[in-house]
């Protein structure tokens, strides 16, 4: 068998919400399960009931980066590669056409920020996609695929941390397979550096159209410097 790396950061069920550098509950919570499904032991599962806590919060569950003994890993410097793999499942996964769900998003933190450079999203149309948002705000939809609830989806995003378009990358991995993304490349050219810095969130997060109570399952989360140190 190929060599692993130890990754940076991974997970630990035991380690409950701690394992993360927050988590973010507008309404909802964050626990450890076994996996419904059987397959993969200790789960994360975030819930929402979806029942707004006033006007001006859309409704959120989600985990906002990762804690290690070193204090939190974060994606600030130019020209790093991460590579950052996990499992979900969802359901129930309430979507509606012309409204959005994000379940995975590399977010913006410090002074600028605005939009989160990368998302992963289901809009009501029976699909899940990868959306990127350039430094102009402009957003082009990279990859995406059958969004299939209840069952368990791996994904593995790789990046080249960078604020110039030119410099920065993202590849990505759906079921253990390198997918194409937009334009037919596996690497696409990306800024994925915002703001002061950059770091992931998994969970629920969604626009007001959607409602009704929805559940995101997190399994062997990490982070690390190469697809073999990360990859479920």
């Amino acid at each position: 068998p190929a060599h692993r790396a130890a990754p940076l950061w991974r997970a630990d069920p035991a380690a409950g919400a701690k394992a993360f550098e927050g988590v973010e509950t507008k309404p909802g919570q964050v626990s450890v399960v076994n996996d419904p499904a059987g397959r993969y032991g200790k789960t994360y599962a975030l819930h929402t009931s979806g029942h707004k806590l006033d006007d001006a919060t859309r409704v959120r569950v989600e985990t906002r980066g990762q804690r290690t003994s070193g204090g939190p890993l974060r994606f600030a410097e130019e020209g790093d590669v991460f590579y950052i793999g996990w499992r979900s499942m969802w359901g129930p996964l309430p979507t509606k056409k012309g409204d959005w769900v994000t379940l995975w998003q590399l977010k913006d933190y410090g002074s600028g920020a605005a939009t989160p450079p990368l998302s992963l999203r289901a809009r009501g149309d029976g699909t899940v996609d990868l959306e990127y948002c350039d430094p102009k705000l402009k957003t082009t939809y990279l990859w995406h695929s059958e969004l299939k609830l209840g069952s368990w989806h791996a994904f593995v995003v790789g990046l080249k941390i960078s604020k110039d378009p030119a410099k920065g990358w993202v590849k990505l991995w759906h079921n253990g397979a390198a997918q194409k993304l937009a334009g037919g490349t596996a690497q696409y050219r990306a800024a994925t550096l915002r703001a002061d810095w950059v770091t992931d969130k998994w969970g629920v997060y969604r626009s007001d159209g959607v409602t009704g109570a929805a559940t995101a399952y997190l399994n062997d989360a990490a982070v690390g410097r190469a697809y073999g140190d990360v990859a479920p």
